[in-house]
């Protein structure tokens, strides 16, 4: 098998010139990588990442935790002692209602106290907890962006749960998960050593006076109340609790989650991918032109300064050979023009499905800004892969096909390690040039990578038996293409037999008669010729040549007959 010569110079500079104009040239003309992404998700506005301005003034004026109340002129609203009323969550009519329900259970001792897992006694305060605080509903950033209403979520049945008084007061604005995780074990690790404090100091404490005795009897109060917080503390059911929390916060976070099936999540992502495949398909169509210009100049620079060492400068042949040159771009641009289209449209695709997978993963965690750029330039390598898979634009065979998609594989890898190293190196932006450096470090780190991989695949001894060994290999549909390529050749050549045929004809005078009787100027002179052309030919006809009555009776028997 033959091997093609690898011009190393010549592929190093069309793959670091083409990746300095594009990955590494114009990104900062067309895209502003940012963490998380181009749109707002409900993780990453938790995280306190915000892909629009406006998504980020909405959350910083979400006002307090108890909205003024407004009257239907929109003027805030006061009350008889003429301070402003607040909205407060304890006033929603599905909380009392819930509240007077819970009440009746409980005086029927039917009331189940779920974090608990008992039913109330009579003699126990119950209060009506909201398992989700009501303070963390409305500062939820996940709320906000999916424009939910906290008072309404705050109070759903799901959310609202009857407990002892003790642990609704300890609770208060803590997550549910904190306060059983964390604030429940310290509180009673608290409890117990007051407890042991008191019982030491009520060991200890004098019985004299009437003053003492109270002080005692006071004391022994409190020991009774830390008794009973830690018995009620203790008597938390870990796992009701959990299921309670669970399901709370399972029909929480399914309503804020309904925001990546609303208009407002599908109108900004297909904004966002629209823009991003615009700006990409950009990106690539000039990329390419600036790349065929640079490629131009380079060719002719030396030509002209050769011409100029041997004949006396000239401004006018100068401006001329810049004519030329300019008409030679153009020229160039113009017979890559295709290249240019098809370029911009594969682009375009790519940065609508790289800015779709960017959105996509910022739902589950966040994207930082090198792994949009590695999305979005392995988008750009994978549509030419699929593009190549599935409609093979230049037939290749099996073994073909699977190499070019190799090596478009290989610059996919080329592209990631060089943003790699100019990310490794951002640093060295602050300094004078230092972008310039840093550009062309990593897209020179990128060409050699590239160039590597691609003579391994195109040269080495192991690939190329590997190119043969596939294209050995043949699918049921290219042996029956095979197949009918030899039916092909076989009627190919059946046909070329029959045009050597002549049939008893002299080939040459057929072709003069035919002649004879093409350029013939009236009837008789044609009758003359076909009689002449008949008789020598001894061709026996059922009707005599130029008696019209034996012809008109052959025509005549026809029809009867």
């Amino acid at each position: 098998m033959s091997v093609k010569t690898f011009d190393w110079s010549d592929e190093i500079n069309q793959v670091v010139t083409k990746s300095l104009v594009t990955t590494f040239g114009l990104d900062f003309l067309f895209f502003e990588d940012k963490k998380g992404g181009d749109v707002d998700t409900i993780h990453n506005v938790r995280q306190g990442i915000w892909a629009t301005e406006e998504e980020k003034k909405k959350y910083e004026n979400k006002g307090d935790y108890k909205p003024i109340e407004l009257g239907n002129d929109g003027n805030p609203l006061y009350d008889n002692n003429g301070k402003l009323k607040r909205k407060d969550v304890y006033r929603n009519g599905t909380y009392r209602e819930r509240g007077k329900k819970d009440a009746k259970l409980k005086d029927n001792g039917q009331l189940a106290d779920k974090y608990r897992n008992k039913t109330m006694k009579l003699n126990e305060d119950r209060q009506l907890d909201h398992v989700i605080s009501a303070s963390e509903i409305h500062h939820d950033a996940g709320r906000i962006l999916a424009e939910k209403d906290g008072v309404k979520l705050a109070n759903e049945d799901i959310n609202l749960t009857s407990t002892h008084r003790y642990i609704n007061n300890i609770k208060r604005d803590h997550s549910p998960e904190k306060f059983f995780n964390e604030i429940v074990p310290q509180k009673i690790n608290q409890q117990k050593i007051e407890l042991n404090n008191k019982l030491e100091k009520l060991n200890n404490l004098p019985m004299n006076s009437p003053a003492e005795r109270d002080a005692k009897r006071r004391l022994e109060n409190e020991i009774n109340d830390h008794k009973k917080n830690i018995e009620t503390l203790e008597s938390i059911d870990k796992r009701t609790s959990s299921e309670v929390v669970d399901a709370a916060r399972d029909a929480y976070e399914k309503e804020i989650n309904s925001y990546y099936s609303s208009t407002k999540f599908f109108k900004s992502s297909l904004s966002a991918a629209g823009v991003a495949g615009l700006r990409m398909g950009l990106r690539e169509a000039l990329g390419l032109i600036l790349a065929e210009i640079w490629f131009e100049i380079k060719a002719v620079i030396p030509s002209i300064y050769a011409k100029y060492k041997t004949v006396e400068f000239r401004v006018k042949i100068f401006l001329g050979d810049l004519k030329d040159t300019v008409l030679n771009i153009i020229e160039r641009v113009k017979h890559r023009f295709k290249d240019v289209v098809s370029s911009f449209r594969d682009a375009t695709i790519t940065g609508i499905f790289a800015s779709l997978s960017t959105t996509v993963l910022n739902i589950f965690l966040t994207t930082t800004k090198l792994w949009g750029k590695i999305i979005r330039e392995s988008w750009l390598n994978l549509i030419k892969v699929m593009k190549m898979a599935f409609f093979n634009p230049e037939n290749l065979s099996t073994g073909e096909l699977t190499k070019a998609t190799f090596k478009i594989l290989s610059a996919s890898i080329g592209l990631i390690i060089g943003m790699l190293i100019h990310e490794s190196l951002a640093a060295l932006n602050s300094l004078p040039l230092g972008s310039l450096v840093v550009d062309f470090v990593s897209a020179l780190t990128s060409g050699i990578v590239i160039l590597t991989l691609n003579y391994f695949i195109e040269q080495s001894e192991i690939m190329q038996n590997f190119w043969a060994y596939l294209d050995r290999i043949k699918t049921k549909y290219e042996k029956v293409l095979d197949n009918f390529k030899e039916i092909n050749k076989e009627l190919d050549r059946y046909i070329l037999e029959l045009t050597q045929l002549e049939f008893g004809l002299n080939i040459d005078e057929i072709s003069k008669f035919t002649e004879q009787l093409t350029n013939s100027n009236s009837e008789l002179e044609r009758n003359i010729l076909l009689k002449q052309e008949i008789e020598k030919q001894e061709i026996k006809l059922p009707f005599e040549m130029g008696n019209a009555e034996s012809t008109q009776n052959w025509l005549l028997g026809l029809v009867r007959n």
